[in-house]
């Protein structure tokens, strides 16, 4: 008489290629976020940061746009007051900047107010897209 004797085998489950699909969603996901278009939209919908006397550290919005617009904490302004109208807020040193940019607009545009703020001693700016707010 012959006995068969079956040996289970247990199946092993490797997680190393879930863990792998997990990380390749986690950096897709962060690489797709934009997480400076909350704080802009923060800053839109306080006034761009209107001047307060209290403060120091007035947030300052600017936005330039493809039809050669300049708009700074929700009025416009040109080229040549927009540093005028800088000195007229009295943002302290640590007061945040957004420079947002149409796809149109040229990039000597952009570097120009970043000089300008850079003269004013502001150096916390950070760049995004432009979302018009007249």
């Amino acid at each position: 008489m012959i006995t068969l004797v079956r040996k289970r085998s247990s199946a092993k489950l490797s997680l190393t290629p879930l863990i792998d699909v997990v990380f390749i969603l986690l950096i897709f996901f962060m690489l797709e976020s934009d997480f400076l278009r909350p704080y802009v939209m923060d800053l839109a919908q306080q006034g761009g940061g209107a001047s307060n006397a209290t403060t120091k550290n007035t947030p300052i919005l600017i936005e330039l746009h493809d039809d050669q617009s300049i708009w700074m904490n929700k009025s416009k302004h040109s080229m040549e007051s927009i540093e005028n109208a800088i000195l007229e807020l009295n943002p302290g040193v640590d007061s945040p900047v957004v420079l947002a940019s149409d796809p149109g607009v040229p990039l000597q545009s952009a570097v120009t107010i970043i000089d300008i703020l850079q003269r004013r001693g502001l150096l916390n700016i950070a760049l995004t897209e432009a979302e018009r707010f007249n």
